[in-house]
């Protein structure tokens, strides 16, 4: 059975027998604590959609996600058994249910991104630029412009313009990236907990996974 776990989440008996896992295999095989798989099933099969919820929850818990990124910089841990874990939650998850994340966080964009979008258009990019962008006061960006309702292209709950969508807009919430570290990006994963249910699904799976105990 739990070889079975560890190869469900892309674990194999090498590596399971190495460092933390070790820990962690014994911990799970251990009679006290052989609830853990079932309990971690049972996140991944329940996962919270309520944004309020998981704002609530995440203010709340005050400071653990950074005492959980503290312990992770002290604990070796796959990143592939987090990009693992993310993908699960992501296939539970519909995005154009939810859309929060084109209504809270900034999205920069590049000149391919404009270039991109005015194609899509049947626009000049001076006139993305004009009418959809503006430069951010702090650091001289340029970012999608905000309305009331969230980013400027955001129709309801759907994007009018995604398939020429920005590039930060398609990695997001860039779980599922082997490009950096998972501890490289892990403060902007946690910053982002509150407003994405995949990104607080996976952390709160993830942590489960690993055998973290809150403090």
């Amino acid at each position: 059975m739990l070889d079975a776990a560890w190869h469900q989440f892309g674990i194999n008996n090498e590596e399971s027998e190495t460092g933390n896992l070790s820990i962690l295999r014994r911990s799970l095989s251990c009679p006290s604590h052989s609830s853990r798989l079932a309990l971690l099933r049972s996140i991944l099969d329940a996962v919270v959609t309520d944004l309020v919820q998981i704002r609530r929850r995440v203010e709340t818990d005050g400071g653990e996600n950074l005492r959980f990124r503290r312990f992770l910089k002290t604990h070796h841990f796959p990143d592939r058994l987090f990009r693992r874990i993310a993908r699960e939650v992501e296939q539970q998850i519909d995005c154009m249910a939810c859309a929060n994340c084109c209504r809270e966080p900034r999205v920069n964009v590049s000149c391919r991104d404009i270039e991109t979008i005015a194609r899509y258009l049947d626009t000049s990019p001076e006139e993305v630029v004009k009418e959809y962008t503006n430069l951010d006061p702090e650091d001289r960006e340029t970012i999608l412009r905000q309305t009331k309702g969230g980013c400027v292209f955001l129709d309801g709950n759907l994007c009018m313009v995604y398939e020429a969508r920005p590039r930060a807009c398609r990695e997001f919430p860039y779980l599922v990236s082997d490009q950096r570290s998972l501890g490289g990006r892990m403060s902007s994963v946690c910053k982002h907990a509150s407003i994405c249910p995949i990104i607080y699904n996976t952390l709160e799976a993830y942590k489960h996974a690993i055998g973290y105990h809150r403090t």
